[in-house]
């Protein structure tokens, strides 16, 4: 016998998985008017009509009337052959219904997750092309394919972001309280849940930083060299020029950038970024601001080491535990 013919005998009769089971539904959706289809499916319904009974009889009449299946004769067949089997009872038409649905609906969209180790960084490329550079201790989370009319990613960290240009689907990160509009552009972002400030660093582009107001959220537009900086405790927005190739972030071979900075943020950041414990033991410090860059290369010893000396802090080392006080 043919395959395909053996294939619609063994559905008919309900010995095939699911998947195979689709298959079948498929090709009968195709093939229905082939002569060798319509000949084992009018045989079929002729050795399964004597033994329905009159509320088989009645329940298929329904279904037939329901999906419009009276005005084709070998429809109606393959309806009276699953009354032959419990299993496929009025379930074929429906089955390929169903199974024409599954092919043309779009599969459901998929969130990915990634979770960047302390003294580690991650580089990854999303479905659209943008480019992003994660910090140690960043969390992203993204679609696996970008649908409506806009490109939404949501982050906890730090990000050096290059975004692939498409002005009718801005590309939008929510980042706690703030939320950033991209138009395609190159920017940092450091926007670490429990850290007092937020800050995006614009080197080319533009974007629309989103902020609280008292009335939903103001969106904040920046040009290129434009550093803002959001202090979410105080709900307070700074916007200032620096040089682009000024500041400068883990991307540049570990360097840092301290601007305007409290200290118990720059205390997270080292801890992250170095894999040791710091503790702002004294609270007398713990909101201190500092102006303060690293790009040499600077170990954790010689950065706290410059910070107390401007600072007029004192360091105190129990095991791979730092405490900073004020001297």
């Amino acid at each position: 016998m043919n395959t395909n013919l053996q294939l619609i005998q063994d559905y008919l009769s309900g010995k095939l998985g699911e998947e195979q089971a689709l298959e079948v539904q498929l090709y009968l959706a195709e093939h229905m008017d082939d002569p060798e289809v319509a000949a084992l499916l009018e045989l079929r319904f002729e050795s399964c009509r004597s033994e329905a009974d009159n509320r088989t009889e009645q329940s298929l009449g329904t279904t037939r009337r329901r999906l419009n299946l009276n005005h084709h004769p070998y429809r109606r067949a393959v309806l009276w052959a699953a009354a032959a089997t419990l299993a496929f009872l009025i379930a074929i038409p429906v089955a390929f219904q169903a199974g024409w649905q599954r092919h043309q609906e779009p599969a459901p969209i998929v969130w990915q997750e990634c979770v960047v180790p302390v003294a580690q960084t991650r580089s990854i490329t999303l479905p659209d092309g943008t480019q992003l550079a994660l910090n140690a201790g960043s969390r992203v989370t993204w679609p696996d394919r970008f649908t409506g009319p806009t490109r939404e990613i949501f982050l906890d960290g730090e990000v050096l972001a290059v975004v692939a240009k498409d002005s009718e689907h801005p590309f939008i990160i929510h980042s706690g309280q703030a939320d950033i509009r991209v138009y395609g552009t190159t920017f940092d972002l450091k926007a670490y849940r429990n850290a007092q400030m937020l800050e995006v660093m614009l080197r080319e582009g533009s974007v629309g930083l989103d902020i609280p107001a008292e009335k939903g959220k103001r969106e904040v537009r920046l040009t290129p060299g434009d550093l803002a900086q959001y202090d979410k405790k105080a709900g307070e927005l700074s916007v200032g020029k620096i040089p682009p190739e000024s500041y400068r972030n883990f991307s540049d071979e570990g360097s840092f950038s301290f601007i305007n900075t409290p200290l118990l943020d720059i205390a997270a950041d080292l801890e992250r970024s170095f894999g040791k414990r710091i503790v702002v033991a004294d609270d007398r410090v713990a909101t201190q601001r500092f102006l303060a860059f690293f790009t040499n290369g600077e170990n954790l010893d010689e950065i706290l080491q410059l910070l107390s000396r401007n600072g007029g802090l004192r360091t105190v080392r129990r095991g791979d535990t730092t405490y900073i006080y004020k001297k």
